[in-house]
């Protein structure tokens, strides 16, 4: 942000000044929003077990937690693979030998997950529960009628959870209610001793979300497998990652994620830490910019990753951002300046720059990849720790834009995010970035990259109307209703009472270093960390 002017003067100075990005605050007026279509809805009753009765106290109950895997608010998918006494689903057969289990296996409203809670490959034991020598249960009967998951083990509509299992972007249960190891049956209804489930079936070694669908792990698994049908767009992503963007789409309409840049351009920022000397709750997101490198140079893990690292490990997530210089010949990340040269990152460069960025063997392509490769260094530390990182590079992106990013074509802009991605992903094989489109209080169609390279996208302003209605439409507008739509840069909190259910449901907000005094109360703060839309970082389940 232009905020960053500031950085010659001490934190509380920035604040004081009120710095924006056009030196007054954005006062585009602001409209309506729209409605979430994707995410971690949860609503309903995932299924209560009554003979399975393995249900998992945060198996989805877990507000917060997210429509994980066993099924959000709705999701216990404890009772789809539960087949104990037969593990029939009143949606999945009766078993005429084995009991129904009504209020377990009945998950007309709590089921319905094809791509998570069916388990044609595992539930379907035909390579197990059907067994003419195993598949007769002690408890259940013949599994023709009760082991075989074709008529009872499938959780097509049982071992699934309405919104959190049948979440189209948020609470499938690929590894909550489609257990391959419980729910899936290949080794449970499947077993050599009959459909008894002891051993997978039963809802202690899958079905239960204590491995897989429990709020406690916000609808994600600890122990693999994608919980939802959204991918990340970097190849190869890691499990970590996986969940991260996960529980973005299952929170995405129904919560919103807390955040709060640091300060650092200074070594020891304390706008994280602030919240804490006034009573409330840490933060769930924690903004920084790699454009401050510390005495680390553009080879060393920098203090700035540091500082994430340890968020992270207390469970919170990290959002990155880099108010880069211009790639200029014979520059690399140590001449990274904001406003204050004619090579810095609001610098107008000629015609032809851009292109000459991203082809390869110009000066300027070196100066570049020398960039990258500084990213890179600090990736691959996080990675070292699990963690994935929210890239919003090339921030506040708009035509004619304030940064030398935006100031030429849309289809510069374009060819530049698509010569970055592939760089950091195929070349330099980070497998941990999430990829945000920041765009600022203009998004435009000519500077979209599209959905195959961007996972989450959204706007800023430093407008007073909360909850930015005019905003959220109009990046609704561009990247369309699935895709979660995150305000990652504000100076004014907005009101979650304001923002939901459909005038503007941001998935995330981030208050810019020194708003969190300059404009905003403590009272309010600590209204908007107490409403029950709002997730901190304590409220973030494990996604590790």
């Amino acid at each position: 942000m232009k905020r960053i002017f500031c950085l010659a003067f001490t934190a509380s100075l920035a604040a004081s000044l009120g710095c924006s990005d056009s030196g007054t605050p954005n006062t585009t007026p602001q409209g309506t929003g729209g409605v979430k279509t994707t995410g971690g809805e949860t609503s309903g009753t995932g299924g209560v077990v009554s003979a399975a009765g393995t249900m998992s106290e945060s198996g989805g109950s877990q507000t917060l937690g997210g429509a994980g895997q066993g099924g959000g608010a709705a999701g216990n998918t404890v009772m789809a693979g539960s087949i104990s006494t037969g593990g029939e689903s009143a949606l999945g057969g009766t078993t005429s030998a084995a009991g129904s289990i009504a209020p377990g296996g009945n998950t007309v409203i709590g089921g319905n997950s094809a791509p998570g809670g069916t388990t044609s490959n595992g539930g379907a034991t035909s390579t197990g529960g059907a067994k003419t020598s195993g598949g007769t249960t002690s408890a259940g009967g013949t599994t023709s009628a009760g082991g075989t998951t074709s008529a009872g083990g499938t959780t097509s509509a049982g071992g699934t959870t309405e919104t959190g299992g049948a979440k189209t972007s948020g609470g499938t249960t690929s590894n909550g209610g489609a257990k391959t190891s419980g729910g899936a049956t290949s080794t449970g209804g499947a077993k050599t001793s009959g459909g008894t489930t002891s051993a997978g079936g039963t809802t202690s070694a899958g079905g239960t979300t204590s491995a897989g669908g429990t709020t406690s792990a916000g609808g994600t698994t600890s122990n693999g497998g994608s919980p939802c049908s959204v991918s990340p767009v970097t190849p190869n992503a890691s499990q970590q990652t996986k969940n991260v963007l996960c529980y973005l789409y299952q929170q995405y309409g129904n919560h919103v994620l807390s955040g709060q840049q640091e300060a650092n351009w200074n070594d020891n920022p304390t706008d994280v830490s602030w919240y804490a000397t006034q009573g409330i709750k840490t933060p769930a997101i924690l903004g920084t910019d790699f454009a401050y490198h510390s005495s680390a140079g553009c080879t060393g893990v920098n203090i700035s990753t540091t500082h994430a690292i340890a968020h992270w490990n207390a469970g919170g997530l990290v959002m990155y951002r880099y108010h880069q210089g211009m790639p200029v010949s014979g520059t690399t990340c140590m001449d990274d300046c904001y406003n204050s040269g004619p090579n810095c990152s609001e610098g107008t460069p000629a015609s032809g720059f851009l292109t000459k960025v991203v082809t390869a063997g110009t000066a300027e392509n070196t100066a570049f990849n020398a960039r990258l490769d500084y990213m890179t260094v600090q990736f691959k530390a996080m990675a070292a720790v699990n963690m994935p990182a929210i890239l919003a590079i090339f921030h506040e992106t708009q035509s004619n834009g304030w940064f030398w990013w935006s100031k030429g074509t849309g289809a510069e802009f374009i060819a530049l995010w698509k010569y970055t991605f592939n760089y950091l992903t195929t070349t330099k094989g980070n497998n941990n970035l999430i990829w945000l489109m920041p765009y600022s209080g203009a998004p435009t169609a000519a500077y979209w990259p599209g959905p195959t390279m961007v996972d989450v996208s959204g706007g800023d302003t430093y407008a007073s109307n909360q909850p930015f209605t005019s905003l959220y439409s109009s990046c609704k507008n561009v990247i369309g209703s699935t895709m979660p739509i995150a305000l990652h840069e504000t100076g004014l909190i907005p009101t979650p009472s304001a923002m939901f259910p459909t005038a503007a449901p941001w998935i995330l907000f981030n208050i810019w270093a020194g708003y969190e005094t300059s404009d905003n109360t403590v009272a309010n703060i600590k209204a908007v960390y107490s409403d029950s839309h709002t997730i901190t970082r304590d409220l973030i389940p494990s996604l590790k």
